[in-house]
C-alpha cells in the first residue's frame, strides 16, 4: 500500500505533504530566529496547553516568561529567571586604551579587552552585561561552581574564547592556559587581555578537528603528551564533533574535567551526554533551562545547557 501511494503522488506532492504534516504534528508551533517574542510567548502557551505534562517539566520557567519578561530584553527569554535583572549596564564602565586603540571593562579587578569591531560603548557594555548574566551563580550557563572548579596548577583549555572571560577568571591559579579561539578579529584583544601572563598563556587562532592541518589542530598534538586539568568548551554547535574526534585523549585522562555547553541545537544534550559516559565520565547537567533565540526552535522550545562531566578517582 505505501508503495502503492508513493507512485501515485509526484516526488513534489510528497515533500509538500511531508511538509504540512511536520506542521500538523507542531501544531505550527515553531520559532526562528528574529521571530517576534511576544508571539514566541503565545505559542509556548498554546502547546503547554495541549501538553500539561510538559508544562510541569518547565512550569518556572514558563511562569517567569508570562509573568516578568519583557520581549525588549531578550535574556528575560533566553534564561527566564529571575537572577538576570540583578545585573544592570548602566553599571558597567567602559574604557578606551589609546595605545592599543580598544576599548575593554574591569573584569574583577583585570582589564577584558574587546576587539577592534566593537567600536561603540554602549554595544561593549550591553555585551559584557550579558557576559555577567550568563556567569551569574545562579545561571545553568555557569562554568563554574565550589565543587566543579579550576585547581592551583591545572592545564587550562578553552575551547571557544571569544572575549576570554572564562580564561581571565582562572589564570591566576591555572599553571597553563591554552585558549582556542577561530574568529581571527578577537585574536589582537586576547593578546592584550593576557599580555601580564603571556609566560603562561597560549593563543591558538584555528580550529580543533580530528586532524592537524593549515587551519586545524587536535588537541593531543597541542598537549605533545602533557596532560589536560580541564576543558571549558563553547563553539557554537561543534561541541560534540570536537569531543568524538578526541576520544582518545578522553578515554586516557585520568582526571580530566569538562564544562561543555549544550544548546546549540535539539539533541546535543543527549549527544553529549552519550560520548562522555561512553568515555567513563559521571555526566551532570547544570540546574536550569535556556530559550536559544538564535536559532529555529521547536516545542517544547526549552533546552539543557551546559554539562559538567569528571571522571571517579
Amino acid at each position: 500500500m505505501k508503495s502503492a501511494i508513493k507512485n501515485l503522488i509526484p516526488a513534489s506532492g510528497r515533500k509538500d505533504l511531508s511538509r504540512q504534516f511536520h506542521r500538523l504534528r507542531n501544531l505550527g508551533l515553531d520559532h526562528n530566529p528574529g521571530e517576534d517574542l511576544a508571539a514566541l510567548q503565545k505559542k509556548m502557551n498554546l502547546y503547554f496547553k495541549f501538553f500539561p505534562a510538559q508544562r510541569k517539566r518547565y512550569e518556572k520557567e514558563l511562569n517567569f516568561i508570562n509573568t516578568r519578561s519583557d520581549p525588549k530584553h531578550k535574556f528575560s527569554f533566553i534564561l527566564p529567571y529571575e537572577f538576570i535583572y540583578r545585573h544592570d549596564i548602566m553599571n558597567v564602565s567602559v574604557s578606551v586604551d589609546e595605545d592599543a586603540g580598544l576599548l575593554y571593562v574591569d573584569h574583577k579587578g583585570n582589564r577584558l579587552y574587546y576587539s577592534w569591531e566593537h567600536k561603540i560603548p554602549g554595544k561593549v557594555a550591553y555585551t559584557y552585561n550579558n557576559i555577567c548574566i550568563e556567569q551569574d551563580e545562579l545561571s545553568p550557563h555557569r562554568y563554574l561552581t565550589e565543587r566543579f572548579d579550576v585547581r592551583e596548577g591545572d592545564t587550562v583549555l578553552d575551547i571557544g574564547a571569544a572575549e576570554g572571560n572564562f580564561a581571565l577568571d582562572v589564570v591566576e591559579r591555572a599553571g597553563r592556559v591554552i585558549i582556542f579561539e577561530t574568529d581571527g578579529k578577537w585574536i589582537e584583544a586576547l593578546r592584550h587581555t593576557f599580555k601580564p601572563w603571556k609566560d603562561k598563556v597560549e593563543i591558538i587562532n584555528k580550529f580543533v578537528g580530528d586532524k592537524d592541518s593549515g587551519d586545524t589542530v587536535t588537541l593531543r598534538s597541542v598537549l605533545s603528551g602533557q596532560k589536560a586539568d580541564f576543558i571549558k568548551m563553547d563553539v557554537e554547535g561543534a561541541e560534540n564533533s570536537i569531543l568524538s574526534s578526541s576520544r582518545e585523549l578522553l578515554e586516557s585522562s585520568k582526571s580530566l574535567r569538562l564544562a561543555v555547553c549544550t544548546y546549540h541545537a535539539d539533541g546535543d544534550a543527549e549527544e553529549t551526554e552519550k560520548i562522555l559516559k561512553s568515555c567513563g565520565y559521571d555526566c551532570n547537567f547544570s540546574d536550569g533551562y535556556m530559550l536559544f533565540l538564535f536559532s529555529h526552535l521547536k516545542p517544547p522550545y526549552f533546552r539543557k545547557v551546559l554539562m559538567r562531566a569528571e571522571k571517579s578517582v
